[in-house]
């Protein structure tokens, strides 16, 4: 079973160790990602191929909605630090590898093409108000 360490990230500071974070607030709590969020958690682990396997696991667990059970609070939802840490631990003492890393990849791919029609997206968006811009009206 792989090791890792969970606290709660202080904005501004900074980890040499291998680590990600994981939202803590909002309604994608649970959310992970490599660069820091405000309100997170950040997960602490012995190398590079355990952090990329902690990190899969968690995306997986919040494209699949497997943290919003966990969600408390009426206005701002929030996930505790003790829930993130219990769901991970059950899915790694079920981890099997041949299982997950066929998911790795998959979730992998469809994020990559996510990224790829968020950019198209911003680029059609610009070209139309360069269009726009273009346009010249001719008056009398």
């Amino acid at each position: 079973m792989l090791n890792f360490k969970i606290k709660t990230h202080k904005h501004g500071r900074f980890y040499n160790t291998p680590h990600f974070f994981i939202l803590n607030k909002g309604n994608n709590a649970g959310k992970p990602s490599f660069e820091p969020y405000r309100n997170a958690f950040v997960i602490f682990c012995n190398n590079q191929s355990d952090l990329q396997k902690l990190y899969w696991i968690c995306a997986i667990l919040h494209a699949g909605s497997l943290f919003k059970p966990y969600h408390k609070g009426s206005v701002i939802t929030f996930v505790s630090i003790c829930d993130i840490k219990n769901l991970i631990i059950e899915c790694l003492f079920n981890y099997d590898g041949h299982y997950w890393q066929e998911r790795f990849k998959v979730l992998k791919k469809l994020e990559e093409a996510e990224e790829n029609l968020r950019k198209q997206s911003v680029n059609l968006k610009n070209y139309k108000i360069l269009m726009m811009r273009s346009y010249q009206p001719q008056l009398n």
